[in-house]
């Protein structure tokens, strides 16, 4: 039994991208997948006979959003509350509230709580005050969130209501990168990771913090990483979703856990087995690692779908779509005829798996661009001569020294950047070997 569920960036009016040749069936599980993802999110509220679902992030906009859509979100807030299960609707803005509520007609069961308008819900004899994080940047906006009074020597702390504050950053991937300078998204803040300094209101005895990201960042200790319903592309940190939060038998978090420095993800949750993630996904994303034949694209294309096979009975979403990295190694010979074969390939392994495409689908085939380029520096050259080796170890070099001033915590911006450097490296020592 839970007391809240959570469910971040919903997205219900933007559908996810589209791999470029995908059968039908694959199209009808990718427009499906937020939908199903939500509807897994609430269903999973009434068998653990939660008090509410909290939604963060983006939900469903008044301004993109179609009248089926509106009345599909209506009906699954309406059915919800008729199980006794509100719906909590956390937005940046007041404007945005008056926005959804119009958009759905005041629906009975829908809350809404923006940073200025905490929400206080009485679960199962206990007082629980819900806050909204996004959009409080100001001293002026900070200060209108009233803080957490701490309970005298005297005063039991279950007298007091227990503060859960939940923020969330806009991050989505864009154009190859994380973009969080969407037209909807400017002027938001960003994430903990990026951010100055943690955010004080999320960091008071007692409470505790909720961040929502399509990221894996790096949060303050006490901080809990809530993952989107639903993934939308290969580089996000979750395939999708919902988190359950059980207060009942919740004690206070010690103060020297909440005011400790920044620490990994995987360290930062402080709520045990009160807080459990429920997959919601289905559609998901996985990199295939194959190893470079010496052959054409026909074994290459044998190679993949035998592999693809080997997939299928760990699949759990209802559809799951692969990008097939080639190991090359340090072979710039081979990579270039990877990616001249890559077409040719991807289409034989859509007829090889046509029988498989509604459940896995192979979306995209290249040379490995994370394998690193060490090897070919001067360290490992041994002092060869000649302009191309020259060349190719220089740059190895320029790329190597990138790696080492890159930040040694496993982020994902770390990761990034060094997928990015790789990637350009290889890049350019194939346009260098295909000339």
């Amino acid at each position: 039994m839970a007391d809240l569920v959570f469910a971040f960036d919903l997205a219900l009016d933007r559908p996810i991208p589209i791999p470029a040749g995908a059968p039908l069936a694959a199209l009808e599980s990718l427009a499906a997948a937020p939908w199903a993802a939500l509807q897994t999110a609430f269903s999973t509220a009434q068998q653990e006979n939660a008090a509410a679902v909290v939604l963060c992030g983006r939900v469903l906009d008044p301004l993109r959003a179609s009248p089926a859509q509106v009345a599909s979100l209506r009906l699954l807030i309406t059915n919800l509350a008729a199980e006794g299960c509100h719906t909590i609707w956390l937005t940046a803005n007041a404007s945005d509230c008056i926005n959804a509520a119009a958009m759905l007609g005041n629906p009975s069961g829908l809350f809404f709580v923006t940073p200025a308008e905490p929400l206080t819900l009485l679960i199962r004899g206990r007082s629980v005050e819900i806050i909204a994080a996004q959009g409080i940047d100001t001293p002026a906006e900070r200060s209108s969130v009233s803080p957490l009074t701490m309970p005298a020597a005297e005063q039991s702390p279950s007298l007091l209501p227990q503060r859960i504050v939940v923020g969330w950053d806009t991050a989505a991937w864009n154009l190859q990168r994380w973009d969080q300078a969407s037209a909807d998204s400017a002027g938001q803040t960003g994430s903990y990771g990026d951010s100055a300094g943690p955010n004080p209101i999320c960091f008071r005895p007692g409470s505790i913090g909720i961040w929502g990201s399509r990221r894996l960042p790096i949060l303050p200790a006490g901080i809990t990483h809530l993952p989107p319903l639903q993934a939308r592309s290969a580089h996000e940190a979750s395939a999708g979703a919902c988190a359950t939060l059980t207060l009942s038998d919740r004690g206070q978090l010690p103060t020297e856990a909440l005011s400790a420095g920044p620490l990994p993800h995987r360290f930062s949750t402080g709520l045990g087995s009160q807080w459990r993630e429920v997959a919601t996904h289905h559609v998901a994303w996985q990199s295939l690692a194959i190893a470079s034949p010496s052959g054409g694209a026909e074994e290459l294309a044998t190679g993949i779908w035998l592999a693809l096979e080997g997939l299928l009975p760990k699949v759990r979403a209802n559809l799951l779509l692969v990008n097939c990295s080639v190991g090359c190694g340090t072979n710039v010979s081979q990579r270039v005829r990877v990616e001249e074969i890559a077409a040719e390939t991807l289409a034989r392994v859509w007829q090889l798996c046509a029988p498989l495409a509604g459940r896995v689908w192979c979306a995209e085939i290249h040379a490995d661009p994370s394998e690193s380029l060490l090897p070919l520096g001067h360290a490992q050259a041994g002092g060869k001569t000649g302009s191309t080796t020259a060349f190719s170890a220089a740059l190895a070099d320029i790329v190597n020294a990138l790696e080492q001033q890159l930040p040694a915590d496993n982020s994902a911006a770390g990761l990034l950047e060094t997928n990015t450097a790789r990637e350009a490296g290889w890049l350019a020592l194939e346009l260098i070997e295909s000339l």
